[in-house]
């Protein structure tokens, strides 16, 4: 039985659809715990990767404590990846409750992607320490630009997967294309669920800098004897006051309301651009003068995993809401161009099924695949394994997701 790793981070967030808490792990790899060390060439060749994995249906059991989700984090974790994973609302003893409808999961997906996107793009990692480093300051974040010391980590937009595991896969498939998931935090009001992702990510992001950047001084100055990395660390609660998140939340949806679906419709045009200054324009029509918190969007360089995607009917009988949606339902499986055309068509994206799998059609599930690989551009990726079911305990198959996930992950890398 394989050991399940530490998580660096767990911690809660509120969703943006309702303020429901949802508990969040990251996880860093060892890579990232070597930094006191002092940097190596594989150091300097280090890029920021990450991977956010949805769980199984909440009802079922499922939780970020999946066996098949922690078999992504390890494989994952293992190439060098940031992980983070999270639970839905009404998972594993969590706050709320599964909706019958899927789109607050669907928001609660996006609240975790959006804040593990910031939290990657502001990680500084492997910093240089000279003698004209201050022995006492504090390390450089987007919310304060003050420098002390420089960093390896390279100006490359990070490479971001999105993946999800059965229902998980449903619900990522309902997905906008990352600018309209981003747009929300771009200058959300202060005390709003979207500003206290924006400030948690801040929070964690400046905590495990200024930890880098404490050990490599202390490796510099006293030669390798301090302190080691702390393995967890466990957090929750608001980063604003009660008042202001109280204040808040009576005005969602003065703030949210139909303004928000509008411009996530304008953005969907968008969905390949990476210029950051792209989300401004649009942004202003969501704060009306209200005080804001303002957060440096990065575009990542986006990618897609789906692990044992359900087919119809049983898609729909999870997540009815989510059926009428362009890339979901019964149109999702017919033979016309679709939402996950253009999402999934245009992105690297690796689906992997089994052939026994009891909730999916792998007849359904080839056709779909074919279609997606026909487009032009496509860079879609299916690996059907013969034997496997949809809980992957069949004999031998877990070493071929694993062998899959890993031969993946060698074409997706740059």
């Amino acid at each position: 039985m394989h050991h399940a790793p530490e998580p660096h981070y767990s911690f809660t967030i509120p969703s943006i659809h309702d303020d429901t808490p949802l508990d969040c792990r990251i996880y860093h790899p060892s890579i990232l715990l070597q930094v006191h060390s002092g940097a190596t060439e594989d150091h300097k060749r280090w890029r920021r990767r990450g991977i956010v994995m949805a769980h199984p249906y909440a009802p079922m059991g499922g939780s970020h404590d999946d066996r098949i989700v922690g078999i992504v984090v390890a494989e994952f974790l293992a190439l060098g990846y940031v992980v983070g994973t999270f639970n839905f609302r009404g998972a594993h003893g969590s706050k709320g409750h599964t909706s019958w409808s899927g789109k607050p999961e669907a928001d609660d997906y996006i609240s975790f992607a959006a804040l593990f996107i910031l939290y990657l793009s502001q990680l500084r990692a492997f910093p240089s320490i000279d003698a004209n480093t201050p022995t006492e300051s504090s390390v450089s974040t987007p919310a304060s630009p003050r420098t002390e010391a420089s960093s390896y980590t390279t100006d490359e937009y990070p490479i971001v997967i999105l993946g999800g595991y059965s229902y998980g896969s449903t619900i990522l498939r309902s997905l906008p294309p990352i600018p309209s998931i981003l747009q929300p935090f771009h200058a959300p009001v202060q005390g709003s669920s979207a500003s206290e992702i924006i400030l948690r990510a801040h929070k964690l992001s400046e905590q495990i800098n200024q930890d880098w950047l404490t050990l490599a001084r202390d490796y510099h100055y006293r030669r390798g004897r301090g302190h080691e990395a702390k393995l967890s660390v466990t957090m929750g609660g608001e980063e604003t006051c009660p008042e202001q998140r109280r204040n808040s939340r009576e005005n969602r949806s003065s703030v949210d309301g139909t303004g928000r679906l509008e411009l996530g419709t304008r953005l969907r045009s968008m969905s390949h651009l990476r210029v950051k200054e792209a989300l401004g324009p649009i942004a202003k029509a969501t704060t009306a003068n209200a005080p804001v918190t303002r957060a440096s969007i990065e575009m990542p360089d986006v990618r897609y995993l789906l692990i044992s995607p359900l087919t119809f009917p049983i898609s729909t009988l999870a997540a009815p809401g989510l059926a009428g949606l362009p890339n979901m339902g019964l149109k999702f499986w017919s033979k016309e161009k679709d939402g996950d055309s253009e999402v999934f068509g245009k992105h690297k994206c690796l689906a992997v099924n089994g052939d026994q799998d009891i909730f999916t059609s792998a007849k359904k599930i080839q056709h779909w695949a074919e279609r997606i690989s026909e487009e032009s551009g496509s860079d879609f990726t299916h690996v059907e394994i013969a034997g496997a079911g949809h809980f992957w305990v069949e004999e031998g198959v877990e070493e071929q997701l694993r062998s899959a996930l890993r031969d993946w992950e060698v074409h997706i890398r740059d």
